[in-house]
């Protein structure tokens, strides 16, 4: 055995390696991987394979367009393992002609001409396989993207001329009739009319659009009704008229859906979730949704019932309750909340819910125990937009919550109440990235103390100004006790560089208050911050300094999710 590995040793350090002089670029780097493609050869037998290594030289180069380059395989004197390729590429081959032409129903299709007019493959360009291949194949995608299922290629050619370093192409594409939709054909175990309807846009004799085809799945995929989603076109079966029927296979979700959930967060500290969910309650599409969410300051339990309206995806009632208890700090507070909301999805980009809320609330906020009342219509608008995935490199999102109480109309207090959200995500160079936010609340009532805590304002914390604890940043009565406020104020600015395939290092400044007249100084954070990308969202690990404070605080804080 030791011999064979001092023979095999032997044998490799006896292979040839190859250095490369002549070329550059492209073709360096091409016939590189051609060399590497040889079998091992050792360096006797070097006469041996010089035919074959002339031909992987002469091939490399020809996929670039060079047909006639001279090569010299010269091993080194003093070091027979040491074999130098000297390679003259010589002229390229350039398109002398050029023949694209179409036939069939493409002939008046304008996005046909449209990729004509912008294809690689150029008169007087360098001829290279790879350009001619491509060609032939974004030709062949768009006409099945468009319904040319009958297309071919007649003539598919090129002739290389090296004498002449010239190429003639010839490329005669026949796509056949355009096919056009025809019915739908649902094979479905719950009755999907009436949700399906408003989801489809095709029309029965129109011409085919896969796209068209991936839209609906995705649409009919993202009601959440179904555990199945499979729609096809069925090509041999269309009809004289060369229209296609459509399959729509459809299987509804279980009854009954259980979610259990953990997580933590330095503002609230571990928690557990769950939540029963029953997808497909009757033939209109109504569902029902029930929420628990258990941490130590703060324990809820929601209701959601959802109608849709007309298209289940974007125009929906839902009909929600709730019940939660606060033990955080100076609050304390039992909470039940009814409401109905009117949601409209994409008006302009926006997200729309028109709502009516009430809600009976008993709190201790420091030293004043007391009970409210409120019924509270009011209206939201949110939208979010963002490019890049899991780890964005543009986006932006905003909300803004409008909320009204009036004593003529039940509720013991009157209010008018704003909030205002805004991020801003952009990337300033490469794997460099600037996070800004800034948000504003504002309710106008004749004293704080006559809303629950809920209502009031308190900021601080992991979403807002970090080095502070968790809406610690509020007015204080004489004994010290959090009391909220009418007003309050965050911005933040952060600036994050990619270090690494998953993590990135970010430096950041904070700074806001919760206020009654904007008479106390704000409050800043600074510190550094790590972020790990997980296939949830990244994982943020900051430790942040409150350096306002005569005393400077210093906290770690940790959170899990989108950065919009």
């Amino acid at each position: 055995m030791l011999l064979l590995l001092l023979l095999s040793l032997n044998v490799k350090a006896d292979e040839v390696s190859f250095q490369l002089k002549g070329l550059k670029g492209d073709l360096k780097d091409n016939t590189k991987v051609y060399l590497d493609q040889l079998p091992p050869i050792e360096a006797e037998q070097l006469p041996r394979f010089r035919k074959d290594i002339q031909t992987a030289v002469i091939t490399s180069l020809q996929a670039l367009g060079y047909y006639n380059p001279d090569i010299e395989i010269i091993p080194d004197k003093d070091n027979p393992k040491r074999v130098t390729v000297k390679v003259k590429a010589g002229k390229p081959v350039r398109i002398r002609k050029l023949n694209v032409e179409l036939k069939g129903d493409s002939q008046t299709d304008p996005q046909f001409a449209s990729l004509i007019s912008q294809l690689s493959l150029r008169q007087d360009d360098v001829f290279q396989h790879n350009t001619y291949e491509k060609t032939k194949a974004s030709l062949l995608s768009l006409a099945l993207t468009r319904g040319y299922f009958d297309a071919q290629y007649q003539h598919s050619q090129v002739l290389v001329h090296p004498a002449d370093n010239a190429a003639d192409v010839n490329l005669v594409f026949d796509s056949g009739p355009r096919y056009k939709f025809g019915e739908l054909k649902i094979d479905s175990d719950r009755p999907v009319a009436r949700l399906l309807d408003p989801l489809v846009d095709i029309t029965v004799g129109e011409p085919f659009l896969a796209n068209k085809v991936s839209d609906l799945s995705r649409a009919v995929s993202s009601t959440e009704y179904f555990r199945r989603v499979e729609i096809q076109p069925l090509v041999g079966k269309a009809n004289e008229n060369h229209e296609i029927p459509m399959s729509v296979v459809l299987r509804a979700k279980a009854d009954n859906e259980v979610e259990v959930g953990i997580g933590f967060s330095t503002d609230e500290g571990p928690r557990v979730s769950t939540s029963w969910d029953k997808p497909w309650i009757n033939s209109l599409g109504h569902s029902l949704q029930t929420n628990l969410k258990i941490s130590e300051p703060k324990q809820d339990i929601s209701v959601i019932y959802k109608i849709p309206r007309e298209n289940p995806l974007e125009n929906y009632y839902t009909v929600q309750g709730g019940y939660q208890m606060l033990d955080q700090d100076d609050t304390k507070s039992d909470r039940v909340v009814a409401s109905i909301h009117r949601r409209d999805k994409n008006l302009g980009g926006w997200n729309r819910d028109v709502f009516i809320r009430s809600e009976f609330e008993s709190y201790t906020q420091g030293q004043q125990e007391d009970e409210s009342f409120l019924v509270i219509p009011g209206v939201s608008f949110e939208r979010i937009r963002v490019r890049g995935g899991l780890e964005p490199v543009w986006g932006d999102s905003q909300l803004a919550t409008l909320e009204l109480s009036e004593p003529w109309w039940g509720s013991d207090t009157r209010f008018i109440r704003l909030f205002g959200r805004t991020k801003w995500l952009r990337t300033v160079g490469e794997g460099q990235r600037v996070i800004a936010r800034a948000e504003q609340g504002a309710v106008w009532v004749d004293e704080v103390d006559q809303l629950p805590p809920s209502l009031r304002f308190f900021t601080g914390g992991d979403m807002t100004v970090r080095g502070f604890s968790y809406q610690s940043i509020t007015p204080v009565d004489a004994n010290g006790d959090r009391l909220g406020a009418k007003y309050a104020t965050a911005l933040s600015l952060e600036y994050d560089y990619k270090v690494a395939e998953k993590w990135r290092l970010a430096t950041f400044v904070d700074t806001g208050t919760a206020t009654n007249d904007y008479t106390e100084s704000w409050k800043v954070g600074t510190g550094l911050g790590v972020r790990w990308q997980t296939p949830v969202g990244p994982v943020r690990i900051d430790l942040a300094f409150g350096v306002s404070e005569e005393h400077v605080p210093m906290r770690i804080h940790f959170t899990l999710g989108p950065e919009l």
